[in-house]
C-alpha cells in the first residue's frame, strides 16, 4: 500500500509544479494566479514569481531577546545536569565511616582533645593466699 501511494505522488509531481504570477491591478490590489492576467485587464506590473521561499531579517532586538532566553535555558539545563550528577554520585558513594575525633571519650580512656594522655602503668599485686608482709614504715604515712 505505501508503495502505491508513493508511486501516485511521484506521478502527480509534474502536474503540481506550475508557474505563479503576481500582479497589481488598477485599484492597488495584489493578485496571485497560476495564469497570466486577462488581456482585458491591463495590469500595472505583471511578473512571474520565482520558485523560492521569501525570507526576511528579524529585528535585532528580537534576536537579542531570543539569545538571552537561549542562554538562560542553557544555564538552567547545565545546573540541572550538575544536580543530577551530584545526586547520582552521592547515591553511589559508600557511607564513609565517621572520624574517631568526633567521638566523646570518657576520662577513663585517657584522651583529652583527641590526644592520648600518657599515664604510668600501675601494676597490681597478684592475690595469693600467702600471708602478707607488714608494710614498711615509709608507706604508713599515706
Amino acid at each position: 500500500m505505501p508503495r502505491i501511494l508513493l508511486l501516485a505522488l511521484l506521478a502527480a509531481a509534474p502536474f503540481a509544479q506550475a508557474e505563479t504570477y503576481k500582479w497589481v491591478d488598477e485599484r492597488g490590489v495584489v493578485n496571485y494566479s497560476n495564469t497570466p492576467p486577462a488581456s482585458g485587464a491591463t495590469p500595472a506590473v505583471a511578473q512571474a514569481v520565482s520558485d523560492r521561499v521569501s525570507t526576511y531579517q528579524t529585528d535585532p532586538q528580537t534576536n537579542n531577546a531570543i539569545e538571552v532566553y537561549r542562554r538562560l535555558d542553557a544555564n538552567q539545563q547545565e545546573w540541572l545536569q550538575r544536580q543530577q550528577i551530584m545526586a547520582m554520585q552521592a547515591q553511589a558513594a559508600p557511607a564513609s565511616s565517621p572520624a574517631y575525633n568526633d567521638y566523646y571519650y570518657p576520662p577513663a580512656y585517657g584522651y583529652v582533645n583527641s590526644r592520648r594522655i600518657v599515664r604510668p602503668v600501675v601494676f597490681h599485686a597478684v592475690r595469693t593466699n600467702a600471708p602478707r608482709a607488714a608494710p614498711s614504715a615509709s608507706l604508713r604515712r599515706f
